[in-house]
């Protein structure tokens, strides 16, 4: 039977769209805090909490869920990576920042009402299973536009969030407020309960309905410890024993309870048994020691609180009986050598064997995915389904997977982040992207003030208020408090703001930490002090070292004198268009290459960018429907009539028969990219009356970021200065450098030097979004959409005019090709020597 998820129509005013889907991620001051980078789906945490300080709770509740469909739950239950990543915590503790959460969710999370997002696409995807995994991806593919079908066995939603987290850390109120909000923004989310996979449904079936599915199955099945008597209908699964409590059981248990494990299920289980009726006594027996123990330190802290007892470097054997009552037989245990996940091993300890007696032993060892249907279907592995982290796809094109049923159990915001990642390569596989971009979690912020508060240093965290078990501990009631608005401004001022970092006085991270540092040392502390002080007042590295090589950055301007100025220029806009020998006009003297082996996403948006600014593009092949110079290579590819010039690569093997224009008025490029080759290549390049010379400093144009490996070599438009002149032929052929050029002021010194223009290339890549690898190369990945990254390379190409034409006028110039050597000089000697540029 299929039931309909409904939720509470409750008429709740629409949230403005000036507070929905804000995002200042191109602010040049932007860097990701600490906080936001260890969070699995990069929650804007430092803009959240600025917003709290200043009282701007609807601000900071777009903020908290703009990446996070399950706020509410997380505001209590997430496992926090963001605290320990964050850079106060080696001062005096880090920012409270889930209790933070809590409070702005706990405040406004019940009567926010999100913008309702319509289906836009034909296409339609089938989720399996309806955990933290499986609704994070609903939510991305519906916010996409698809309409989305999930698929219960249960007769609830919310997975491990429902099933595996009892009532005293996360009322059922709680879970509700997230599901309504989720289905309020998400009308095209169509939610199927109490339909089990294999079942009520075959795969085969939904693979029919659907143009692509999801398995969300989760690991709900507890394992086994694999020691002798653990068959006793006494001893039971921790994932199991959970299950039936949060579905409303309250079963009684004998006075001593024992859990193993160590990690959250273990955690939950041990505090769930202790408020049953019957129960006096939990121990939990955990192999290893509390350094290595896998739970949250806040969940530890609080199952001791209330009285739980923990027995460390313990290893369970069997279990037998004991005139009635449970043996569970023990050896001690020590740490060995280093595990694959960072943990010493534990070893046995011999002769060290002993007894627990208890009434009911529950195991919490691991957890592991079960289903008859998928493993028919060979898409099974031991215990989870067998899945491509990095494509989240199986064996079958059309099935995905996600979440603890594929990798494993974890988090319920890394089973989130898993469902982002799987909704990303569902949407590229349905946009038929056979090779997408690689998936890397989205950044965003607000611009958000720095806390103002003169107590930031000397706030201590504040822990919430510890209710523990309660008077009446089989009611489940919940074991924190919220903040008050008082004290959760006093925790917002505590944070760093990391994410405001400009690198200067203004406002630095490292400045901040020092004035903490000073402030809590103490006066006659002298060692420290003196400490300090010679950190702040360390001199900077040398920027001219030894083996500095020739930059365009080593070139300065030197402004207008009066004589210059009798025109005056700053009144009359300054022109940047030219020409090139008649045949075709260049408004802005910019080209772009290097692109040809970008994955094909990014070709076709720098296409649109470079369109949209009328750029031109030199490679291979072309890049969307722009203007292109086809970068022509000896026996690779033939001349193509669609191009708006070609460019011949200049060396042993050209001939004059390789060399041909396909159509009247095509430009007719060489490129030169060996310095000495540079006395018979101008010959031959005006004998045969090429229009372009491209000057390649990097001596690769044509292979994969060269940039990024080789130093431009400036010393080749000096020299190809040098020979036009000595031919006097300077104005009969146009000059392009390609070489690490990175600004208008980069393009303006090599125009004045005698170049026509310039060609951009990572600098392009990098304005897109791409980030410089260890491998030296340039890797993209999907967080700025193809808008974005278009945009950037509009504005990228558009800010370099405006700069060249601003050092022109600087000079007393009103057209930037009437620059000259003369308005330049060099700061260094071997940026002199290279560029033929006196030094100032």
């Amino acid at each position: 039977m299929n039931n309909v998820y409904s939720i509470d129509r409750i008429k709740y005013p629409e949230t403005p769209l000036e507070l929905q889907e804000k995002d200042d991620t191109r602010d040049v001051h932007f860097v990701p805090a600490p906080c936001q980078v260890a969070c699995p789906v990069g929650t804007d945490a430092p803009s959240y909490i600025g917003y709290i300080w200043e009282g701007k709770f609807e601000e900071a509740l777009e903020a908290i869920t703009a990446t996070n469909p399950f706020s509410s739950i997380c505001g209590r239950v997430c496992d926090a990576p963001c605290e320990p990543a964050c850079r106060r915590t080696d001062s005096d503790g880090p920012v409270m920042i889930r209790n933070l959460k809590r409070f702005v969710m706990d405040k406004l999370g019940a009567t926010y009402r999100p913008k309702p997002v319509a289906v836009s696409r034909k296409e339609t995807v089938g989720v399996i299973g309806a955990g933290p995994a499986g609704l994070t991806a609903a939510h991305d593919l519906a916010v996409a536009g698809f309409e989305v079908h999930v698929y219960e066995k249960s007769d609830r939603l919310g997975g491990l969030m429902v099933w595996g987290v009892p009532a005293f850390r996360m009322p059922e109120r709680v879970i509700k407020e997230d599901i309504d909000r989720l289905m309020m923004k998400c009308p095209g989310i169509k939610v199927h309960l109490n339909t089990s996979l294999g079942k009520d449904i075959t795969l085969a079936e939904l693979k029919q309905r659907h143009n692509a599915l999801l398995l969300a199955i989760g690991s709900g099945v507890g394992k086994l410890m694999g020691i002798d008597g653990e068959d006793d209908e006494r001893v039971v699964d921790g994932v199991g024993f959970l299950e039936r409590v949060n579905g409303g059981e309250r079963p009684k248990l004998p006075e001593t309870v024992v859990v193993i494990g160590g990690g959250d299920v273990a955690m939950d289980a041990c505090r769930a048994a202790l408020r049953l009726p019957g129960c006096k006594h939990v121990k939990v027996i955990y192999r290893r020691g509390p350094d290595e123990i896998t739970a949250r330190k806040i969940e530890l802290e609080g199952a001791i609180k209330e009285g739980i007892e923990f027995i460390y470097f313990t290893q369970q054997v069997s279990v037998t009986d004991s005139n009635g009552k449970l043996a569970l037989h023990c050896l001690k245990t020590g740490l060995g050598g280093m595990e694959g996940d960072g943990r010493r091993r534990p070893v046995e300890v011999v002769g060290s064997e002993h007894v627990i007696h208890c009434g009911m032993v529950i195991a919490a060892v691991g957890q592991q995915a079960q289903s008859d249907e998928l493993d028919q279907c060979g898409l099974m592995g031991e215990d989870r389904v067998n899945t491509d982290f990095d494509s989240m796809r199986t064996k079958d094109p059309q099935v995905f997977a996600a979440g603890d049923g594929a990798f494993g159990g974890s988090t319920i915001v890394m089973a989130m982040h898993h469902g982002q990642k799987s909704a990303y390569y569902i949407k590229a596989f349905l946009d038929g992207r056979k090779d997408p971009l690689p998936y890397r979690t989205p950044y965003r912020t607000r611009r958000v003030e720095v806390a103002q508060d003169i107590m930031w240093e000397k706030l201590l965290p504040h822990e919430p208020k510890f209710f523990g078990v309660g008077s009446n501990p089989a009611e489940f009631t919940e074991i924190e408090g919220t903040y008050d608005w008082e004290t959760a401004r006093n925790e917002a001022a505590r944070c760093y703001r990391c994410d405001a970092e400009t690198g200067s006085a203004d406002y630095a991270v490292q400045h901040r930490e020092d004035i903490y540092s000073m402030a809590r040392t103490k006066s006659t502390d002298h060692e420290k002090h003196v400490s300090m002080l010679t950190k702040r007042l360390k001199s900077r590295e040398n920027p001219y070292p030894e083996g500095r090589e020739a930059s365009l950055d080593d070139l300065v301007f030197l402004p207008a004198n009066l004589s210059r100025l009798v025109i005056d220029p700053y009144r009359e806009a300054c022109k940047i268009a030219t020409n090139i020998n008649n045949k075709l006009d260049l408004p802005i003297p910019f080209l772009a290459a290097g692109f040809d082996h970008a994955p094909e996403e990014v070709r076709e948006t720098i296409g649109k960018g470079l369109a949209s600014s009328n750029a031109i593009y030199i490679g291979r092949k072309p890049v969307g429907g722009g203007r292109w110079f086809q970068l022509m290579e000896t026996g690779l590819g033939k001349a193509s009539g669609k191009a708006d010039g070609l460019i011949y690569q200049y060396g042993d093997t050209l001939t004059l028969g390789d060399i041909r224009r396909v159509r009247d008025h095509q430009v007719l490029g060489l490129s030169v990219h060996l310095p000495g080759s540079l006395e018979t290549a101008i010959p031959f390049a005006l004998e045969n009356n090429f229009d372009v010379l491209v000057l390649d400093g990097t001596l690769a144009m044509h292979t994969i970021w060269p940039e990024l490996i080789q130093n431009p070599d400036l010393t080749m438009v000096r020299d190809a200065v040098r020979v036009l002149r000595s031919l006097k032929r300077e104005g009969d052929i146009n000059l392009f450098y390609f070489g690490g050029a990175r600004s208008g002021s980069d393009a303006a010194k090599l125009i004045a030097m005698g170049c026509t223009g310039t060609v951009y290339s990572v600098s392009l890549g990098l304005a897109m979004g791409g980030q410089i690898t260890d491998k030296d190369q340039l890797e993209f990945s999907y967080d700025r959409d193809d808008d974005d990254r278009a945009k950037a390379v509009e504005n990228l190409l558009k800010a370099a005019a405006a700069e060249a034409s601003m050092m022109a006028r600087c000079t007393g110039k009103t057209n930037l090709h009437n620059l000259e050597p003369e308005d330049l000089r060099s700061i260094t000697l071997v940026t002199s020597k290279a560029t033929g540029i006196p030094l100032a």
